[in-house]
């Protein structure tokens, strides 16, 4: 394996992307090469991009540009009525007398659709089997209130409910493939990002990739290996043999905020000494004792450890007239807004169209009261095909509309609170329709991200404070990941407690 060291801002993925670029230039065919990421997304951009420069099908040559779980789906044969889905794992729950559905986690890969549970049973279920440690050791080293008995029980449970419907949940995918080394694809040259990240199983699946390729290129930094708890396993990566390349100039990080990233980094005991440099340009660090008077106009990133932590600032930006995301959405929902501009759209001229959908959003947020729409004119769009398109005209001329004004005065439905925040966003000169510029997101949620200003919160939950008297490393390094997000401007926010929080 050729392990690629990727500083933050490096261009680490770019640089996997070159290479793969050069082996097609050279002749090596696309179905020759894999390409796996841990996102569906990451992995497409690679298809991509290798697509547009060499007139390539995306479909039928770039078989193995995907996430592990995906070529694992694939080599195993599998249809997504062999996968676990919501409604299993409430049956099961039946079963145990525990409802272990909690907090749904649903992504879409190549052929299926995986579900998972953030249940801390559920996690720790997983811990077991992603470190291969078993169910003692996941148990030992999270924080369950169950007796063990209680879920070692759970856990032999589920795997029998699995076996005996012929299920395969999202670590079985790996598990399967694991065991049958036979079916992983035999390939020339194999690229792995994120390496950091890989978990003890996750490293199984790699080096039967390598014992089967010609060439393997693993990349990754161990310094922003954040992800620990969840059964990654950084020393792997450090400790690999064979060469190694390190990526020595970052095209995000500023050299004063690369001072302070360097002060942190050096405290990780545990880590690959890696010489990098900064942009040239200066930047800036200062600490800030809360997020009142920061003008918050341009792009910014907002982080901290737990997300109950970004509440107070939501709160803010929201009753300042700040357009932000949170949770992967925009502060003010999208039928708010979707109404909003279809009745602006509309309203500008008698030729201007609205699609089915749109109009039926609109009509949701106007009441059959005092002149605005004729009781029963929802019912009248449900006769209208998908297809069909509306004007102003026509809507009040068929469709019962009789309202006039603006989005004020006639969308009578919208909630106060959010009528208040759409008017303060629209005087701001915010698009409605566009993407936030200013981001809210825990550190983990963050990583790979980046942007001008990085606005990053101090304080530590009990629970980081009692991991990081356990493993102070893994702290410094969601402390450094934090850091290195800034392209210009980083402002710390102290903690609360000086006592409990990261110190810088």
């Amino acid at each position: 394996m050729i392990r690629i060291f990727g500083p933050p801002g490096t261009g680490k993925t770019t640089t996997l992307l070159n290479h793969v670029e050069k082996l097609l230039a050279d002749g090596v065919k696309a179905n020759e090469i894999g390409y796996f990421a841990f996102t569906k997304k990451a992995s497409n951009e690679a298809r991509d991009r290798a697509v547009a420069r060499f007139n390539l099908d995306p479909e039928k040559d770039f078989l193995f540009f995907r996430t592990l779980h995906s070529m694992a789906f694939q080599s195993l044969g599998l249809s997504s009525a062999d996968v676990l889905k919501e409604s299993h794992l409430k049956e099961f729950s039946e079963k145990v007398g525990v409802n272990l559905v909690d907090g749904v986690e649903i992504s879409e890969d190549e052929g299926f659709v995986t579900f998972r549970s953030s249940h801390p049973i559920m996690r720790a279920i997983d811990l077991a089997r992603t470190t291969l440690h078993g169910p003692r050791w996941a148990y030992n080293n999270t924080d369950l209130l169950e007796p063990f008995y209680h879920f070692e029980h759970i856990f032999n449970e589920y795997e029998s409910f699995k076996q005996a419907n012929h299920l395969t949940d999202f670590t079985d995918m790996l598990s399967k493939l694991a065991a049958s080394p036979e079916l992983v694809p035999k390939l020339k040259v194999v690229f792995l990002d994120e390496a950091q990240d890989l978990t003890p199983l996750q490293w199984e699946i790699a080096h039967i990739l390598n014992s089967k390729c010609e060439r393997m290129y693993i990349a990754g930094d161990d310094d922003q290996g954040i992800f620990g708890w969840n059964g990654a396993e950084i020393k792997k990566f450090i400790t690999l043999e064979g060469s190694s390349e390190v990526l020595s100039q970052s095209y995000r990080v500023p050299w004063k905020v690369f001072e302070l990233a360097n002060r942190i980094v050096n405290r990780i005991r545990t880590r690959q000494k890696k010489d990098w440099s900064p942009r040239a340009e200066k930047g800036s660090v200062r600490t800030v004792s809360d997020h009142y008077g920061i003008d918050f106009s341009d792009q910014w990133l907002i982080m901290a450890q737990a997300n109950y932590m970004l509440n107070d600032i939501a709160y803010f930006l929201k009753s300042q007239g700040y357009y932000f995301e949170r949770y992967n959405s925009p502060s003010l929902s999208k039928k708010v807004r979707s109404a909003i501009s279809t009745w602006d759209y509309l309203s500008k001229g008698n030729n201007r169209e609205a699609s089915l959908k749109e109009v039926e959003n609109l009509y949701k947020h106007i009441s059959s009261e005092d002149g605005r729409l004729q009781r029963g004119s929802k019912n009248l769009l449900k006769s209208s095909n998908p297809q069909d398109l509306f004007t102003m005209g026509l809507l009040k001329e068929h469709f019962g509309l009789e309202a006039e004004g603006g989005w004020e005065q006639v969308l009578d439905r919208i909630k106060d609170e959010d009528r208040a925040y759409a008017s303060a966003l629209l005087k701001r000169g915010v698009d409605l329709n566009s993407k936030p510029q200013i981001k809210l997101s825990t550190v983990h949620g963050a990583k790979g991200g980046e942007a001008d200003n990085v606005f990053l919160i101090l304080d530590l939950t009990t629970k980081a404070l009692e991991q990081m008297t356990r493993n102070p490393d893994d702290a410094h390094r969601v402390l450094y990941t934090g850091i290195t997000r800034t392209k210009q401007n980083l402002l710390l926010k102290e903690p609360q407690d000086l006592m409990r929080g990261w110190m810088v």
